[in-house]
């Protein structure tokens, strides 16, 4: 029997009407849990070539490198915020955020290990004290003088956004 134009067509229907997955669909339901960061999660998911593979175990590996890359630039920068200040309360309060920044990279370098060894829930627990560590910071402004410099304010922020983004990918293992 041969096909008809008409089985060709209910063929093609049924390709159309049952979409196949297409790549990026774990990374876009990965960074649909985090909110207002998902342009940021799904720019720094999709620009690496491992996350070709689709695969959590990747991604994780892929977010928690770039909280690192970040992270180990965070301490000289804040440091060097700290060295523009003459005010003697605003400068301690900044170097106490340097010593909050080597706490979260200490952090996030053990949850990168965790993860090298499949142990998703001690990662994640790193991470949370990461963050932690970089709202302590954030929190040294509360009180007056509150006079955090927007750019630690931005620096933090980005820096938490990223091990948000982490956790995420983490608590996907259950």
């Amino acid at each position: 029997m041969a096909f008809s134009s008409i089985h060709v067509l209910y063929l093609a229907s049924l390709f159309i009407s049952f979409p196949f997955p297409s790549q990026g669909d774990l990374i876009d339901e990965v960074c649909n849990e985090t909110e207002e960061l998902k342009a940021s999660c799904l720019e720094i998911l999709r620009n690496d070539p491992r996350s070709s593979s689709e695969n959590l175990v990747v991604l994780s590996q892929i977010a928690i490198d770039a909280a690192i890359k970040n992270a180990t630039g965070l301490s000289p920068y804040v440091q060097s915020l700290a060295n523009k200040v003459t005010d003697p309360q605003v400068k301690a309060r900044i170097l106490g955020c340097v010593v909050n920044s080597d706490d979260a990279l200490l952090h996030i370098t053990q949850a990168k290990q965790l993860v090298a060894t499949k142990q998703y829930g001690p990662a994640n627990d790193k991470a949370h004290l990461a963050n932690l560590a970089l709202s302590t910071c954030d929190n040294s402004f509360l009180l007056p003088p509150a006079n955090e410099p927007i750019e630690l304010k931005q620096a933090t922020n980005w820096l938490k956004a990223l091990i948000v983004i982490f956790t995420v990918i983490t608590n996907r293992f259950g």
